[in-house]
């Protein structure tokens, strides 16, 4: 939802197109003339984030760095970078942000494109499926201690990485996997050119659910106002945020999710456990001026769960405010301190 006043002689321009997986959207105040060399560059930016960090090509420079784990390998400027954010984030929500959580993914079946693993499991699903998703709660919660109890623990190696030769190694017997982070990086990007290279004074960039917007903090300006999506009716928006200058993410246990032989599965993988978290907390939304930064901890949040996460969330943040949505069906609203 997008709302502010117009600067003179300058309307409202939108550009909608599927990328990395989902849907992009860009809308800036400009000429109806310069939409199409902006749509150009947009589809350009993220086919160029694809080739570099898509686990699901397999020329791709991930795919690459991935079939040689425990030999150096030298790679680009961008790669080196998001290989860097990573570990940052690594270190500093203590393990729970992991890159290297490639190979859970593929085990608990998300080794393709999620359309293809979403169509797939109509007809790869054993008989015995219908009888785990009917169990009880206690049933269930049984089901996934087993899960959980057969995983490998926290892993203690790292990513090593050269700036003098940039070049990076990767641990034995580990993938990695960018999906989360490179999304939120290449909205990030794309609105550097658009506002810093380019000069576009107001704009919004949202992919997925990861958008960072700008130029709205004036006298005479609107605030961009954002759904907030309801987790359990996403057509639905269960609130909205005010935002002038800034970027929000939003991870969640419910969007992309698929059965398998082991039960039903989704994307956010626990790194303690290698396996899809079990938290209490099915959705996040996080608020900030950082987009990479807002889909960390919104992921983060969900895989620790409403007090653990928020816990880490306030320890390490400022300024930025988190919506939580647990299984019982509630909303918490947690802003951490200025």
């Amino acid at each position: 939802m997008l709302k502010a006043i117009e600067p003179m002689n300058n309307t409202l321009q939108q550009i909608i197109f599927q990328a990395m997986n989902t849907t992009v959207e860009i809308a800036f105040w400009g000429q109806k003339e310069q939409v199409p060399s902006i749509e150009r560059r947009a589809h350009d930016w993220f086919e160029q984030v694809e080739m570099s960090f898509s686990r699901f090509r397999p020329q791709s420079e991930l795919s690459r760095l991935n079939r040689f784990p425990g030999r150096r390998s030298t790679v680009s400027a961008p790669m080196l970078e998001i290989l860097l954010l990573a570990e940052k984030y690594h270190q500093l929500t203590q393990g729970i942000f992991d890159p290297l959580i490639g190979k859970a993914l593929q085990d608990s079946g998300y080794n393709e494109s999620y359309e293809i693993v979403k169509e797939r499991e109509q007809w790869e699903l054993a008989p015995d499926i219908a009888i785990i998703q009917n169990k009880n709660k206690a049933g269930q919660a049984a089901f996934q201690d087993r899960v959980l109890s057969s995983t490998l623990p926290r892993r203690k190696q790292k990513i090593q990485i050269d700036l003098l030769s940039k070049s990076v190694q990767i641990p034995v017997q580990t993938e990695i996997d960018l999906g989360g982070i490179a999304k939120s990086w290449a909205v990030k990007g794309l609105a550097e050119q658009l506002h810093g290279r380019l000069g576009f004074e107001r704009g919004l960039i949202n992919a997925g659910g990861d958008l960072t917007v700008w130029g709205n903090s004036g006298a005479d300006a609107d605030p961009w106002l954002i759904g907030i999506e309801n987790p359990w009716a996403p057509e639905d928006e269960i609130g909205i945020l005010s935002l002038s200058d800034g970027a929000v993410a939003t991870s969640s246990k419910l969007g992309r999710t698929w059965a398998s032989k082991q039960g039903k599965m989704h994307h956010l993988i626990d790194p303690r456990t290698m396996a899809p978290s079990t938290s209490d907390v099915v959705q996040c939304t996080v608020s900030g001026n950082d987009v990479v930064a807002c889909e960390i901890w919104a992921k983060v949040i969900c895989i620790l769960g409403r007090e653990q996460g928020l816990d880490l969330f306030s320890r390490w943040t400022t300024g930025y405010e988190a919506f939580v949505f647990t299984e019982e069906r509630r909303c918490y609203k947690w802003r951490s301190s200025s």
